[in-house]
């Protein structure tokens, strides 16, 4: 069996299709009623940051945007914890630059809009234990990635109890 290799230029191609790319404007004009503007992100180093587009309000404020596409629905969320497994370079779900992973599964045109401050809180509540989630490794192009595939209604439950605290 041939081993197929994802590779980051085809991958950036695919991210940045025009008719997905309105789809996505679509959806962020929808959900954010204050939204002035969408900037599309082609700067390389912005995109090797996970910087997608960046949303800018009327008011001034910018959010930064990571999108991530599925192309096939498995019920689950992938949480990339090794960008580079050899090396030990930082997955996504690490990087400090998003203010959200907006998370699509292309299929069902079914979108997640992820605050990356709670996946933060919650990878590192769950990093002894991400073992009892599958465990996804896709070789590139000179490297390995490593994820972890969680249910998606595990982690949403997961958030949901992240951001629902008794205040005492």
């Amino acid at each position: 069996m041939e081993t197929k290799f994802n590779d980051f230029d085809t991958d950036l191609e695919y991210s940045l299709s025009e008719s997905e790319n309105e789809m996505f404007d679509n959806f962020y004009y929808r959900v954010f009623p204050a939204l002035d503007n969408v900037e599309v992100v082609t700067d390389l180093e912005r995109q090797m940051q996970g910087i997608d587009k960046i949303l800018h309000f009327k008011n001034g404020k910018a959010v930064l945007i990571d999108e991530k596409k599925r192309r096939k629905d498995y019920g689950d969320i992938i949480l990339e914890v090794w960008s580079n497994t050899e090396t030990k370079k930082a997955g996504w779900i690490f990087k400090p630059m998003t203010d959200y992973i907006v998370y699509a599964i292309m299929p069902t045109a079914k979108c997640y809009l992820l605050p990356s401050l709670l996946l933060k809180i919650w990878i590192k509540k769950n990093w002894a234990n991400l073992n009892q989630y599958q465990k996804v490794v896709a070789k590139n192009i000179g490297y390995t990635t490593t994820s972890y595939a969680v249910p998606t209604q595990k982690l949403l439950s997961d958030l949901k109890q992240i951001m629902t605290q008794n205040l005492c």
